[in-house]
């Protein structure tokens, strides 16, 4: 039997600051939210059954057609049997990002306004390495789940070295580190070394001078002279998988010339993988308003479709991040291969 339902409902935790979601792409929802599991969360014992519970519970009113508030006009819904799909107990992807400290100034980051990057100690909400090491005792978390670390900065985060190396050592076969690259990292390294650690960086422009606008930090030399670092590190086995990313930003990096010169200065430092996406802000604008017609989103599309033509000039790989995804979707236009 068909019907509406998302993979990400019963598959995937994702801590973010002091809530548990399910996803973090509430953007695309009628409600701008995402579908939360626990909020007020400070690190306490999580029962993982009881998750699985609710998560059955939600499929099961998904099947007589009843769609949880949070998810409702979600454009990762689809129509198919679902039945036995996402069945277990497993969690196939984990997003850490229960941290807030940065020392960049991102005009497109939604936690900018909740740290002073000046400050040597800005605080943290809890130790996660308790709750991921019951979940490997357990088997809730095995060699294939997919680990992310998103930020806040990971490598500002006081407990990132012992957790990557829990997690490489107890046999985790794949691990994004999300960074701004400004610090250096020998953790990120040794990872890169085994081949289970990857690492993306949101350098967002090609220019200096757009670089510290939307970053708001002056460390545009640094942040490519380790993204450089990093993709000279060999793996043990396979190719080095160090990604650079670039966000749209309106009215600030939004053209054809940045983009241009983002793409020349990846290829001139030998990366082989690119991320585009757009900044979450848009979205949030224009689904408030009702405006899916925006013409906004039709240049974001206009500006992807340029990205496209141009990394496959360089035989740069790319792909095309969830927000990109989502405006082709709103407009209904079918996305480039990727």
């Amino acid at each position: 039997m068909e019907y509406l339902y998302c993979e990400k409902m019963n598959r995937q935790l994702c801590f973010n600051g002091d809530y548990i979601y399910a996803c973090t792409v509430g953007n695309n929802t009628k409600s701008n939210s995402n579908l939360i599991i626990k909020e007020n969360y400070n690190g306490e014992p999580f029962d993982i059954e009881q998750f699985f519970v609710e998560r059955e519970q939600i499929k099961k009113d998904a099947k007589n057609g009843k769609i949880v508030e949070n998810c409702e006009g979600c454009h990762y819904l689809q129509l198919r049997d679902w039945d036995n799909i996402g069945t277990g107990r497993k969690i196939d992807y984990i997003l850490i990002s229960n941290y807030k400290r940065c020392n960049s100034r991102c005009t497109y980051c939604i936690s900018r306004s909740d740290y002073n990057p000046k400050k040597d100690k800005d605080p943290e909400t809890y130790n996660i390495i308790p709750i991921i090491k019951d979940m490997i005792e357990k088997g809730y978390v095995t060699a294939d789940t997919k680990f992310d670390f998103a930020g806040g900065e990971c490598t500002l985060y006081s407990n990132f070295e012992e957790l990557l190396f829990l997690l490489i050592n107890s046999g985790i076969k794949n691990i994004i580190i999300h960074s701004n690259a400004i610090i250096y990292s020998k953790a990120i390294e040794e990872g890169i070394k085994t081949g289970k650690v990857s690492i993306c960086v949101s350098t967002d422009s090609g220019e200096k001078k757009t670089h510290e606008k939307v970053k708001g930090v002056k460390t545009y030399s640094k942040v490519w002279h380790n993204i450089k670092k990093y993709n000279q590190v060999k793996p043990e086995n396979g190719d080095n998988t160090v990604s650079v990313k670039y966000i749209l930003v309106e009215k600030i990096n939004d053209n054809p010339k940045e983009i241009e010169s983002w793409l020349k200065k990846v290829k001139s430092i030998g990366v082989k993988r690119v991320r585009f996406n757009a900044d979450n802000d848009i979205f949030i604008k224009y689904q408030s308003s009702n405006e899916h017609n925006h013409p906004y989103l039709a240049q974001i599309i206009i500006l992807t479709e340029f990205f496209v033509k141009r990394a496959n000039f360089y035989n740069i790989e790319y792909e095309l991040d969830y927000n990109i995804d989502a405006a082709y979707k709103m407009l209904n236009v079918k996305m480039p291969n990727g």
